[in-house]
């Protein structure tokens, strides 16, 4: 929903993108703060009702295809909790379609339909030169350079941080700390989390408005924005990976007397680098979709050219950057499910 502030759409996304352009810091960091708030208390509370309703989480579902698939249990029901969740949800749904106050109606308004019909007659393509093609396939070359370059950032960095995120590594009495001591780690991991929730909460558009206020327009900025998001998404995932490994070789290790780097080195890494992989993969994909968003703020690639051409009207040239774009999508979801397959 914040990202479709940046375009407009209403909500902090854009209260964040009107502080920036008015260059008002003080309301940005607030708008920041907002954001992280409200996303850290869904995830909280996403997580704390699933657990309550018994239902699995990805890692479960994992789980369940390994051949330990019998160590996952999960938590029975509770009946009234079951029914307060199911009341809640029936109160809320219409809840948010009143307060938005949506008129239905405009969708099907003559001006709409004709509108729509304009846009459509619009985007039929008048031709396509060779010129056009080269142009396309150099903005992809960069579209896929920006999204590998931010996942290799987001890669290194997610995997740095998963461990000292993982509450059963480095808080005290985990795996690094056996005798309970240290509140020194048990502040690095409360920072680390708060790190990676921060990354996260602020949806790429917004790190690109930012990275481009900071820097200059172009693809460092986007690359850095996406990297910086996805850093949150996939340092969280990794650290639920970690916290639900298999102790057994790491406490054999550390009964041989093995340092703590040493214990990441051959006790988790072996164990858990094949799904570090597949996250990046996964992530991989869905950043490359998120370049045409960053784009759209000026950060380069595919998606500037289409800000470009939407901002002349050219409808035509936008039919065919998006269907460059679902080929490029197309290709790349199809190279990083050959990869994934191969790291199962």
């Amino acid at each position: 929903a914040a990202v479709l502030g940046v375009i407009g759409a209403g909500g902090l996304g854009y209260e964040i993108l009107l502080s920036l352009q008015s260059l008002r810091y003080e309301q940005l960091w607030t708008g920041f703060y907002a954001l992280v708030v409200l996303n850290g208390g869904v995830d909280a509370g996403s997580a704390w009702l699933r657990r309550r309703l018994g239902l699995m989480s990805r890692l479960d579902l994992n789980a369940r295809r390994s051949p330990q698939a019998s160590t996952v249990s999960l938590a029975q029901p509770s009946p009234w909790l079951l029914r307060i969740a199911l009341l809640a949800i029936a109160v809320v749904i219409p809840l948010c379609f009143w307060s938005l106050g949506i008129t239905w109606s405009q969708i099907w308004a003559e001006r709409a339909q004709r509108l729509l019909a304009e846009v459509i007659q619009a985007a039929v393509p008048s031709g396509f030169t060779l010129a056009a093609a080269i142009a396309l396939l150099n903005l992809s070359l960069v579209t896929v350079a920006m999204a590998i370059v931010a996942m290799v950032l987001a890669g290194i960095a997610g995997i740095g941080f998963s461990f000292l995120a993982a509450q059963n590594i480095c808080l005290p009495g985990g795996l690094l700390q056996p005798q309970g001591r240290g509140p020194f780690l048990r502040g690095l991991w409360l920072l680390s989390r708060l790190l990676l929730l921060f990354s996260r909460a602020i949806p790429a558009p917004i790190w690109a408005l930012v990275c481009l206020f900071v820097l200059f327009p172009g693809i460092l900025p986007g690359a850095l924005a996406l990297a910086i998001h996805n850093f949150g998404i996939l340092g969280r995932l990794m650290a639920e990976v970690n916290e639900n490994l298999d102790e057994r070789p790491v406490r054999a290790l550390r009964s041989l007397g093995a340092s703590g780097p040493q214990m990441i080195a051959y006790g988790i890494l072996p164990q858990n680098l094949s799904r570090f992989l597949a996250y990046i993969l996964y992530r991989w994909e869905v950043c490359t979709r998120e370049t045409v968003i960053v784009g759209l703020v000026g950060a380069g690639g595919l998606g500037r050219l289409l800000t470009e051409q939407i901002s002349s009207f050219d409808y035509g040239g936008v039919t065919l950057t998006l269907a460059a774009f679902v080929v490029l999508t197309f290709a790349v979801d199809m190279v990083s499910h050959r990869l994934r397959s191969t790291l199962r």
